[in-house]
């Protein structure tokens, strides 16, 4: 995978993963909605509660809960819910189902499950959406400068690694450079977008780069990197 598509498709299955949750949660509830318009309430009781630690060292609980129903007696089966309020030999009110006996939940359980998937898949959704929107309008910024802006001829000040990012184990380049105004005297410093490949031996302290700028505006601008290394540098890495 080429290292500059990495995160628009990394955002893209943030989108994707968002509304299959969201999907999923819609799906909950309306089988929750159906389970309890045919289910019969009854009154149980839970027969004990089970503690379990996962690899990551959350604690789980499953609960099992005793009840009779239509004459006969149904014990320690699993409820698939548990709220802190829960203690053993508590009543609580249950809902079976009355063409399977066995399966047994409480009273709009359904709503708990289908919220935080809803939850989870708005959360997925938006980083994927507001990703996607900010790389557009980025696009779109350079696009724009490249066609309608002016260069300027910058000096290298530095080339750095972004630590703050990386992928298979490899962080990007990005490059400072200045440029300073001949008639105000206005020293202007620009910060490259990262990049994969190594600029060196092309770009360094003391090189040439274009920059291009909003003539009204210099701090809209874009530091043509791609540009300086075309036909100097091919990365296939």
């Amino acid at each position: 995978m080429k290292k500059k598509n990495f995160y628009p498709i990394l955002f893209g299955i943030f989108g994707i993963v968002g509304v299959i949750l969201i999907v999923s949660s819609i799906l909950v509830f309306a089988a929750g909605k159906k389970f309890d318009e045919t289910a019969v309430e009854i009154t149980g009781t839970i027969s004990y509660i089970d503690s379990y630690w996962d690899s990551d060292g959350d604690r789980h609980y499953q609960v099992y809960v005793d009840y009779d129903f239509q004459g006969h007696e149904f014990t320690d089966i699993r409820l698939g819910t548990y709220t802190s309020s829960m203690y053993e030999g508590k009543e609580i009110t249950l809902k079976v189902d009355p063409e399977n006996p066995g399966k047994v939940k409480t009273p709009h359980s359904y709503m708990i499950a289908g919220i935080i998937l809803a939850v989870l898949g708005v959360i997925f959704a938006l980083i994927g959406i507001i990703s996607a929107v900010i790389g557009i309008k980025k696009s779109a910024k350079k696009k724009e400068l490249l066609q309608q802006g002016r260069y300027i001829c910058a000096v290298v000040e530095r080339v750095d690694m972004n630590y703050n990012y990386y992928v298979n184990g490899r962080h990007p380049y990005v490059i400072y450079c200045n440029y300073q105004d001949e008639y105000s005297g206005v020293l202007y410093r620009f910060k490259s977008d990262n990049m994969w490949t190594d600029p060196y031996p092309f770009l360094q302290q003391g090189s040439n780069v274009r920059v291009y700028v909003d003539g009204q505006d210099y701090s809209k601008y874009y530091v043509d990197v791609e540009g300086s290394l075309q036909g100097k540098v091919v990365d296939y890495t």
